[in-house]
């Protein structure tokens, strides 16, 4: 049986960072290009970058959710023994690079720590952060959406339901404390107001966006690419699903997630 020892592992960022977060297992620095992932216990380098890569990228989701710093992993890692736990990028003579196959509020220049809250939706949220296509964009926070929706509805014993419905549900449970929120901000092309607010934007971003743009039947309604009234009711919808995603995202890490 292999020795387990201490690793750090600084992946590559396709983006020098515009922020330096001071502590933590996971940090980066203001001006580099890499993302340090420290305090790695593992049998080997190879394993080490394996358990070192959920580790950045659920931080490098915390850092998008929360400070609207978008920065993606790009190609190659260098790995190396730890020498200290106040380590923070590895001494050149340890080198060992791989290489495998990357509107906005004010970005603080230091944080203290992020902590990590580990969760597939904020993978989809800065997937969605990081994309220059508004259908991508909306895709992708839909899926943060549906994500978390489905786990309101599970923790609440809600039996299998469509779609809409558990999306109409997770809106409730959500917003029903300040429904004005949404109110305020669904005032886009394409919305309409029964007096539900839940259902309506339910109904908003399910049957006028995200159906239409994962279907493409001749006979029904859909958004085409490079049509430009379609990409342009697409890019209104932005806002609203981002405030959904984000508010959908703080209850599960608010009620959902199980503290360790």
């Amino acid at each position: 049986m292999k020795k387990m020892r201490l690793y750090i592992v600084e992946f590559n960022l396709t983006a020098k960072s515009p922020v330096t977060v001071e502590q933590g297992d996971v940090i980066i620095d203001k001006g580099y290009s890499t993302v340090t992932v420290r305090n790695v216990e593992a049998d080997s380098p190879e394993d080490a970058e394996n358990k070192a890569r959920p580790k950045a990228d659920s931080f490098l989701n915390e850092l998008s959710l929360r400070y609207e710093i978008n920065l993606e992993i790009g190609n190659g890692c260098t790995i190396g023994p730890q020498d200290s736990p106040t380590t923070r990028h590895i001494k050149t003579r340890y080198l060992r690079v791989y290489t495998t196959g990357g509107h906005r509020k004010k970005i603080p220049r230091v944080l203290k720590e992020v902590e990590i809250k580990p969760s597939d939706a904020k993978a989809y949220y800065r997937k969605a952060a990081i994309s220059q296509d508004p259908f991508d964009e909306f895709r992708n926070l839909y899926l943060a959406i549906e994500n978390v929706a489905s786990k309101i509805a599970l923790a609440k014993g809600e039996r299998p339901r469509s779609e809409l419905k558990t999306l109409h549900f997770a809106l409730q449970e959500c917003f029903s404390s300040n429904e004005q929120l949404l109110k305020d901000n669904s005032h886009a092309k394409g919305f309409v107001d029964t007096g539900d607010i839940f259902l309506d934007v339910a109904r908003f971003l399910y049957e006028n966006n995200r159906v239409q743009l994962s279907h493409s039947k001749a006979s029904r309604d859909k958004k085409v690419p490079f049509n430009p009234d379609d990409e342009w009711r697409v890019q209104v919808s932005l806002h609203l699903a981002e405030l959904v995603a984000k508010s959908l995202i703080s209850y599960e890490d608010t009620h959902l997630l199980v503290p360790k």
